[in-house]
């Protein structure tokens, strides 16, 4: 597997990252939470994923929610998808309601129109290099930002506030730091996110884990470094997730 990243910042803090995934081979992957929404073009090979007891397979198109739990994706050789990553906030801006796409990928096609889609798709597929291609797609989902309603403000600054600190968070300190009341923080964060304030914090401390992990780091480490308690904690936290425990989804390594 080869993946090609590129971190951006725009606009307004919305799009958060490219990247172009190419498979050589067939591969299986496990992903473990996912604090990001993603919008996604396979110009190359499919890719199926196991969803309630089978296997779907995934559109050409997709916008992928957030999710707190595991997902397990099957692609095959020649996959190529090029994708960028969003604030999780940013589902209103694409006209669409964040809890609907919570814990799944849906198909693009029903939000934008078609032929702007097809067009896209050609255009990233015949681009000359996979830079081009990132560019290509950071404009054109730019362009259904701008175009779109804006996002709850509060909404944003909440996100921002958890991922700074990605220990254990007290909603009702967070309510008050961003000056409203804890009701009026569930309602709006859960109609712009998906998920309630907590549940989006542990997704966010569980992938920023799973993502820190490195072949000379113990579980400890890992556990530390994303906040949690300790790595009992972590364990749990990735077993209510995944319903595995971290030495059956992590690469091989040292564990204590």
């Amino acid at each position: 597997m080869n993946l090609i990243r590129s971190d951006v910042s725009a606009p307004g803090g919305l799009i958060e990252g490219l990247a172009v995934l190419r498979v050589d081979q067939p591969l299986q992957r496990t992903l473990v939470a996912e604090s990001r929404l993603s919008v996604g073009v396979r110009i190359g090979g499919c890719a199926r994923q196991w969803r309630q007891g089978g296997w779907e397979t995934l559109p050409r198109f997709t916008l992928t929610g957030v999710h707190c739990s595991s997902r397990t994706i099957h692609t095959s050789a020649g996959g190529v998808l090029v994708l960028a990553h969003l604030h999780p906030a940013a589902a209103a801006a694409l006209g669409v309601d964040a809890r609907r796409i919570v814990e799944r990928s849906v198909d693009l096609s029903s939000l934008w129109p078609v032929r702007q889609l097809e067009a896209l798709g050609d255009s990233l597929a015949g681009a000359p290099d996979d830079a081009a291609r990132m560019r290509l797609l950071e404009s054109a989902v730019a362009e259904r930002i701008l175009a779109g309603p804006a996002v709850d403000t509060l909404v944003f600054a909440a996100v921002d506030r958890i991922r700074r600190n990605l220990a254990e968070i007290r909603i009702s300190a967070l309510a008050q730091a961003l000056g409203v009341s804890v009701d009026t923080l569930e309602r709006r964060f859960t109609a712009g996110v998906g998920v309630s304030p907590k549940r989006y914090a542990r997704a966010a401390r569980l992938r920023s884990a799973v993502l820190s992990y490195a072949a000379d780091m113990t579980l400890t480490d890992v556990a530390m470094g994303a906040g949690y308690y300790d790595q009992s904690h972590f364990v749990r936290e990735m077993q209510r997730a995944t319903g595995e425990a971290p030495a059956r989804l992590l690469p091989p390594g040292r564990y204590c």
